[in-house]
């Protein structure tokens, strides 16, 4: 079956994407002028508010799963079916005349440039909250950053792009005042880790926050006021999509240690430190995230065992990098690149990013290791009971 760009978008058109998602099984809610909620796919994450329906009811994006697109795309991958039964599904293509293919060739056309205009505008002004938090944020200095490594038994190393604030708003959620106005809801202001996140050239295009406890020894605790639902001590303000946290660069690296987090990546750098084996050249970035590691997906797979609240196997981002998608660029002057895993995330899905990094990265001349966590534990875990071990045995 082919159909024009005109009759498919009529089609998508015609279909109501959020009751559709609801079929599929997704709650959803609205936030501001989009809906949000869980996935009918792979269920939406622990939140269960990665599921966004946006462009006015025009496309959907699930940011655990990474699938996305328009109403066809969502009953091809929720039902299992190929195109032609997705057409058929939501009633059938219409019939056009050259004057509505026309027609809506011109509206399709406004429709993109207005989304491609937003979207840019919303990214930097994005980027320019994300830049003034990190310009502006009162310092602390670094003894408080330190303060929160050495409790996780890291050493910071002098070159990391990460500064101490003292107090950094925790945004969560809307307030509404008494004229239905909506704001951002500040559920705390306290001391936090603030690293700075750099695109390909070196400029700063996001920040990452770590909300740390008033002991500065460990991260913060915080809940929803509304279910008590625990939230993460961890949040991204700006663009990360493709960007990275410098926490160690010479200026001629040869070898290049990325992992997910901070503390993962510092914990490899203290051990080898320690140990002697670390060389003048090596450096060390953090990815920010598993996805942003691995990069884009070309599509989805099935997982083997998790399932969605409707019993449908989950989806999760496939071994294949989408190459059209921002990516994390290396040094050119690398000749050798360590891949680094969690072994307490899971495992497939967790492996398929390795898979995805290495092929994204994959270049003449390079060496690419994929070193792995044991099952159960991240390289922090490792670091630590290395450490006690060593103090025990000091001991007796």
């Amino acid at each position: 079956m082919r159909l024009s760009d005109a009759q498919i978008e009529e089609l998508n058109a015609r279909a109501d994407l959020g009751a559709l998602a609801a079929q599929f099984g997704a709650t959803l809610r609205k936030s501001g002028r989009n809906l949000i909620g869980s996935c009918p796919l792979c269920g939406g994450g622990k939140r269960a508010t990665r599921f966004e329906i946006k462009d006015n009811g025009a496309l959907w994006l699930c940011a655990v799963c990474a699938e996305g697109g328009d109403a066809l795309a969502l009953v091809q991958k929720a039902r299992g079916g190929d195109f032609r039964a997705a057409v058929e599904f939501l009633g059938g293509a219409a019939s056009l005349s050259a004057e509505d293919e026309a027609r809506l060739a011109r509206k399709r056309a406004a429709e993109q440039e207005k989304r491609e205009k937003a979207a840019a505008f919303f990214r930097a002004q994005e980027i320019a909250r994300a830049q003034k938090l990190w310009d502006h944020a009162e310092l602390f200095g670094r003894e408080g950053v330190e303060s929160y490594l050495r409790g996780r038994g890291c050493l910071l190393p002098g070159t990391a792009d990460i500064r101490g604030a003292r107090a950094v708003p925790y945004f969560h959620g809307e307030t509404v005042d008494e004229l239905g106005r909506r704001s951002p809801r500040v559920l705390m202001r306290g001391p936090a880790m603030v690293s700075a996140v750099r695109d390909n050239d070196g400029a700063f295009c996001a920040v990452h926050v770590t909300y740390l406890d008033a002991s500065l020894t460990r991260k913060a605790k915080v809940s929803d006021p509304d279910g008590g639902e625990a939230l993460p001590a961890k949040k991204v303000r700006g663009a990360k999509a493709g960007g990275h946290i410098v926490l160690r660069l010479p200026e001629d690296p040869k070898r290049l240690f990325l992992g997910e987090g901070i503390e993962t990546v510092l914990s490899v750098a203290t051990a080898l430190k320690r140990e002697g084996r670390m060389r003048g050249s090596d450096a060390f970035w953090s990815a920010v995230d598993l996805g942003n590691l691995g990069g884009k997906a070309v599509s989805s797979v099935a997982h083997p065992t998790l399932k969605t609240p409707g019993g449908k196997a989950q989806r999760v981002p496939g071994a294949e990098p989408d190459f059209s998608a921002p990516g994390i660029a290396l040094p050119p002057c690398v000749t050798e690149l360590v891949l680094l895993g969690d072994g307490d995330s899971d495992a497939f899905t967790t492996g398929l990013a390795m898979q995805r990094a290495a092929a994204r990265y994959a270049r003449p001349g390079l060496s690419i290791r994929i070193v792995m966590a044991p099952a159960g534990l991240d390289f922090n875990d490792l670091l630590v009971s290395a450490a006690s071990a060593q103090s025990k045995e000091h001991a007796a």
